[in-house]
């Protein structure tokens, strides 16, 4: 069966590889294991099993993890077995029982590939998984993505940095499913043609978990009316996942990645909102935002500049001259520094000020006797003005609309002020109050430095 029905280019991650099988001791993963054993001597596989009691089923789990103990010693195949409470997990964490048992797997399956006890991971998802998955994603309102249901394989570098696993390294290792295009009822036939012996898991049968409901209410109704339902669904899957790739691949050219995300306002609908999820999932959102928290941001369109939205995990998009901006929302820092000579810290940045003139770019230089006693450096509040050069007093929100500086970017600023007279913006420009002449004897240059960035020396 492995070479009829198993995809050619998943298997072929399998070939001179060493091999683990995440072995549950069910039907699919035996088959699995003995599939890849029948292989395993014209391929080149260096077979080994990984086995997860997960601490939910109690002595039935425990059956389960001696059964495959017994089973790789009759096979001569390696095994590690694993014991975790995932129920506590769950607590812990926040999560459902089911969420919390993923993530567990795929912590051990990467700390595996990490130790270089193995090259790929093989799990025995098979083609009546996929369609569940791509069944539940549907329901549950997903797009295109969700519709592309199992992936087939899944580099671990990927996996790790989805999960913030620190695992070293993991460089041309992979999670595989070489079973996903195959019927369950194949495998059934599989395991009975070859009298193999497997464990049921009662929680199959418990349609209060989700799968399992569309599993049992469903999916089994729906083959007895159609019989290729499960390979329609698995074809369905494959085309909607090759096309949100190409479309994702298009997104490039209208996004922006880093500490801010910027999304180009030209970008086509489609390519819009795929900007939006790769700014979600780099900035830490990764299951949490909803279609509602995409219409949201794709609403900004029509808003004014500087209009916001809140979305997951407390980020924030923006619309900011032409662009939106998706970035991490900082706690407001209400500090302040006495004014003075020295580096002061705010939010990744260093605000320094200096005695005399230094030639640096972005550097500002005022007369130091001209600022009051009094002042502080300090973010910007509410209520503050500001006197530009060559003009009169208006609010600080005003000049900053005037130079066009982006609301988030306003937050991160720097000022030196007494009371609410703002006498200099940090990166920005100085008060007409302070600024220099010909009597000036005492300068103070002022500089915007981002945390960990070299300062200037020159004098």
């Amino acid at each position: 069966m492995y070479n009829e029905r198993m995809n050619a280019g998943e298997f072929a991650k399998l070939h001179n590889r060493r091999v683990c099988v995440a072995l549950s001791g069910g039907g699919d993963s035996v088959a699995l294991l003995h599939i890849l054993q029948e292989a395993a001597s014209s391929c080149g596989i260096a077979l080994s099993a990984v086995h997860v009691e997960h601490g939910i089923r109690g002595e039935s789990s425990a059956g389960d993890a001696e059964f495959v103990r017994r089973l790789c010693e009759e096979q001569g195949v390696p095994l590690r077995v694993y014991a975790k409470d995932v129920p506590r997990l769950a607590r812990e964490w926040g999560i459902g029982i089911e969420d919390a048992a993923r993530r567990v797997r795929y912590e051990i399956f990467l700390g595996i590939l990490s130790e270089d006890f193995a090259d790929v991971i093989a799990t025995a998802h098979h083609a009546g998984d996929n369609a569940e998955s791509v069944l539940f994603n549907l329901f549950r309102g997903s797009a295109m993505t969700g519709a592309g249901g199992i992936r087939s394989w899944i580099a671990a570098e990927e996996l790790a940095e989805r999960f913030g696993v620190t695992a070293e390294p993991l460089r041309d290792k992979w999670i595989v499913r070489p079973l996903l295009g195959v019927p369950k009822s194949e495998i059934e036939e599989y395991l009975r043609k070859n009298g193999l012996q497997w464990r049921e898991d009662e929680s199959n049968a418990d349609t209060s978990y989700a799968r399992n409901f569309l599993r049992r209410e469903i999916m089994d109704k729906v083959r007895t009316r159609f019989a290729e339902a499960d390979r329609s669904l698995y074809r369905f899957s494959r085309l909607a996942r090759e096309d949100d790739d190409y479309l994702y691949s298009l997104t490039d050219a209208y996004y922006t990645e880093g500490e801010r995300c910027f999304i180009a306002e030209s970008a086509p609908k489609p390519l819009f909102y795929r900007c939006i999820v790769r700014a979600l999932k780099h900035l830490g959102a990764e299951k949490d935002y909803t279609l509602e928290n995409l219409d949201g941001v794709y609403g900004l369109l029509a808003g004014e500049n500087g209009k916001t939205v809140h979305l997951p995990c407390g980020i924030r998009a923006a619309r900011e001259y032409g662009k939106i901006c998706l970035f991490r929302e900082a706690e407001a820092e209400r500090k302040e520094y006495a004014f003075g000579e020295g580096e002061f810290a705010f939010s990744g940045r260093i605000a320094a000020v200096y005695r005399g003139k230094r030639e640096e770019k972005g550097a500002l230089y005022a007369d130091a006797a001209k600022f009051p006693s009094d002042c502080v450096i300090r973010l910007r509040r509410e209520g503050d003005v500001f006197r530009k050069f060559g003009s009169g007093t208006k609010k600080l929100k005003e000049f900053f609309i005037d130079k066009k500086i982006p609301k988030r970017e306003r937050d991160r600023l720097p000022v030196i002020a007494c009371g609410k007279e703002v006498f200099a913006v940090f990166g920005a420009e100085i008060s007409d109050k302070v600024r220099l002449d010909g009597g000036s004897e005492q300068i103070y240059t002022l500089i915007l430095y981002e945390e960990g960035e070299e300062k200037c020396t020159r004098t």
